[in-house]
């Protein structure tokens, strides 16, 4: 075997290098991106971390609210939601996007469907992201309220940054949604001016404005929150905020109605397929001819029935033919019947023979032809009849001995040992 030569081992060893090298910085540059998502606040509802909102999940859990997390784009909403908590972050969408993570952007449906879900009784709680009062050059995936024309169906009002955070914020008004807050504990600086929108009531404000307000929108209620750190893991526990954020998510529900938090900005997607856009009246269609061939396979493979047979046309002998006779009568119980019928045969032959009428009781015959050996067996034989007579369900060796019986008896007590035959009648003759 040849062995390489010295610059050809050089230039493997050069580019193996390289490609460590390569396979290094990928590495490097994707733990950044993994540290600086981590580094930006998420506000999600699966975040432990002190800028998510999972402490606010558990709470509402722990209250025995029924609590949820959305996943489907907005415009898939049903009533199945009754509250839904939109929380979302500018920073940290962009950020998503720009390492390769899904990040949900809100389309002019989405909004829409928002809107109608307000209108037709939902409740949302919007919390303004900081982009709401910034001059972004980007195209925000959020509405920034007053300057999202896709967003302005749900009227929510002007933000602004008053460059303060808010220290002595209070209740201005009595009100579900701030019963028990006296202080809250915040950071942001953005506000709800109080002369920007008429339609909206604040409920929580300082000075510069308002941090909580909120204004109903056709049957529902839309509740804008400013600021977004209030509710995060790690202040949620400060001031009353705990207790602000479950009158937030409570408010007007009754038992058994569902709160949810969007997630799917957040990247945390149910995809679309191709099931879920399809109308509903497609849909419908097509359960039903799915049904139908469900039932029609399960109809080829599984008779409902034994299967039809072909006519007979063979010819039948009197041995089949007393056989199906006899199964036919048996099945309806007619051995009562014929054993009662041979017993009233042999008890009028057993009367004629003695003299007396057919009305004449069985001991009454068996009186009178007792006094020999053979009219004593008579006289026995006849009662055994008469009590096989009155079985209410004679088997079938009782039948055959009640036949035998009735066919010795009439026998026996015949004129010349046979049954007594009337003379035939001939035909009259006509005269001529």
């Amino acid at each position: 075997m040849k062995t390489l030569r010295p610059w050809l081992r050089l230039e493997t060893a050069i580019a193996v290098g390289v490609l460590c090298c390569f396979v290094v910085l990928g590495w490097l540059d994707h733990v950044r991106t993994v540290r600086a998502i981590d580094r930006f606040d998420t506000y999600s509802s699966y975040d432990f971390q002190q800028g998510g909102y999972r402490a606010w999940f558990d709470l509402l859990r722990r209250e025995g609210v029924r609590v949820d997390r959305y996943t489907r784009r907005p415009a898939y909403l049903s009533d199945v939601v009754t509250t839904l908590i939109v929380a979302n972050n500018i920073f940290d969408t962009l950020l998503r996007q720009q390492s390769g993570q899904e990040a949900g952007r809100y389309s002019s449906g989405d909004y829409e469907r928002l809107r109608r879900w307000v209108q037709g009784g939902g409740r949302l709680v919007w919390l303004a992201d900081q982009s709401s009062a910034t001059d972004v050059a980007f195209s925000s995936p959020l509405p920034r309220a007053g300057l999202a024309p896709a967003a302005s169906g749900l009227r929510l009002p002007f933000i602004v940054n008053t460059g303060r955070a808010h220290q002595a914020a209070v209740a201005l008004m009595p009100s579900p949604l701030t019963l028990g807050v006296t202080t809250i504990s915040g950071s942001s600086s953005l506000r709800i001016p109080f002369n920007a929108s008429p339609h909206v009531t604040p409920l929580i404000a300082d000075d510069r404005g308002s941090i909580v307000a909120w204004y109903g929108l056709g049957k529902g209620t839309v509740i804008v929150v400013t600021d977004e750190t209030l509710f995060d893991n790690a202040r949620l526990g400060r001031a009353d905020n705990a207790r602000l954020a479950f009158n937030l998510a409570t408010y007007g529900l009754e038992k058994g109605q569902t709160v949810a938090f969007e997630e799917w900005s957040h990247g945390y997607q149910t995809g679309d397929t191709w099931w879920t856009v399809l109308p509903r009246t497609l849909q419908v269609a097509i359960a039903l001819a799915t049904s139908a061939l469900l039932l029609l396979l399960f109809g080829a493979m599984w008779r409902f029935g034994p299967p039809a047979l072909p006519a007979d046309t063979s010819e039948r002998t009197s041995e089949e033919y007393v056989n199906s006779m006899a199964a036919l009568l048996e099945r309806g119980r007619a051995a009562r019947t014929a054993t009662r019928d041979l017993a009233q045969i042999a008890l009028h032959a057993a009367a004629r023979s003695v003299g007396l009428p057919d009305a004449t009781p069985a001991s009454a015959i068996a009186t009178r032809l007792r006094g020999s050996d053979a009219g004593d067996r008579r006289a026995h034989d006849l009662m055994t009849l008469e009590r096989l007579a009155a079985y209410e369900h004679p088997t079938t060796t009782e039948l055959v001995q009640a036949a035998q019986l009735s066919r010795t008896l009439r026998k026996d007590l015949s004129v010349n040992g046979s049954p007594a035959l009337q003379p035939r009648r001939s035909a009259p003759r006509r005269s001529a």
